[in-house]
């Protein structure tokens, strides 16, 4: 089989969107993968910066310095490092990292991650990519293409036998906003049992989202997020707020969606005081999301630039 040489690049925190793509593209027989950028080891900008477990500092087969200090970065930096490798497809899933002007090796994509927050820096890309994927709709612009958020299935799914003693009525997973914070003080206050971190990731994330039965979202600029698959694909009761792409799909309408703080409280009241409804709304829940993985949108880049039929 003549694989396809992929080489994916994105700015290597322990935890990326773009560790996602890594690992679904791992996963394909057809690929041959090589992954650069810049790398930060086990730290990442978290609340002013953390770090995360030793294990999840994964370097890239070709690591770029911290001194860089640049979101944009010459393709020769890498380029003289894969020798006679050569890529037929470069992804970049840019969360602040892509090349100064266009490669000169293969298919060019660029999958912009968060728009919300940078869309314009996405212009320099958007012009020279063959193919420019937007992961959210209601960011897009002319000629972007809609690649929703996902799941990784290899990092979201529900524990078998749940132990009741270490059961909570929700989680919550992300950044401390504070419309997050007001929500769970509230629920708390109420007589609701939540965890509310930032900094668990992957099986530390997945380990305490399995003693939830409810899982909570509130996204911060009208962003369909990652959790609004992540949720049902571990079985919580998905409780999301109300933002314009999620009408897009038909796989997330057994969410729980609110409007405001006072419909957020009474959805996490009406979960927990109706224990059965809810659960059998996140099996449904849990049924439609499937095949809203990473695996998928990879497959969908790989379709769209013509290497899949």
């Amino acid at each position: 089989m003549n694989k396809i040489k992929v080489l994916l690049t994105y700015l290597v925190y322990p935890l990326a969107m773009a560790t996602y793509f890594k690992k679904a593209l791992e996963h394909r027989e057809d690929v041959d993968l090589k992954v650069a950028g810049i790398y930060t080891g086990s730290w990442i900008p978290w609340l002013g910066g953390m770090n995360l477990p030793e294990k999840y500092a994964i370097p890239p087969d070709v690591p770029l310095p911290l001194t860089l200090g640049t979101n944009e970065y010459p393709y020769e930096l890498i380029k003289g490092q894969l020798g006679d490798w050569k890529p037929d497809l470069i992804i970049q899933v840019d969360a602040g990292f892509h090349a100064k002007y266009k490669p000169s090796d293969g298919m060019v994509v660029t999958v912009g991650t968060d728009p919300h927050v940078l869309n314009e820096f996405y212009d320099t890309p958007r012009k020279y990519s063959d193919k420019f994927f937007n992961m959210q709709a209601v960011y897009s612009k002319d000629g972007d293409i809609y690649l929703p958020y996902a799941y990784s299935k290899y990092d979201f799914y529900p524990k078998d036998i749940p132990n009741p003693d270490d059961m909570v009525d929700a989680v919550m997973i992300g950044m401390p906003y504070e419309n997050r914070v007001q929500w769970v003080n509230d629920l708390r206050k109420r007589g609701v049992s939540v965890i509310f971190e930032n900094g668990p990731v992957f099986d530390e994330a997945r380990a305490l989202y399995n003693k939830g039965r409810i899982g909570l979202n509130w996204s911060s600029m009208d962003d369909l997020n990652c959790r609004a698959f992540e949720l049902p694909a571990m079985k919580l009761y998905p409780i999301i707020n109300n933002v314009t792409d999620w009408w897009k799909h038909e796989s997330l309408h057994h969410h729980h969606i609110f409007n405001n703080m006072q419909e957020a409280i009474d959805a996490v009241l009406w979960a927990k005081n109706n224990p059965e409804k809810a659960e059998a709304n996140a099996e449904e829940a849990y049924q439609l999301v499937q095949g809203q993985d990473y695996d998928a949108r990879v497959a969908m880049i790989l379709k769209e630039c013509g290497f899949i039929s």
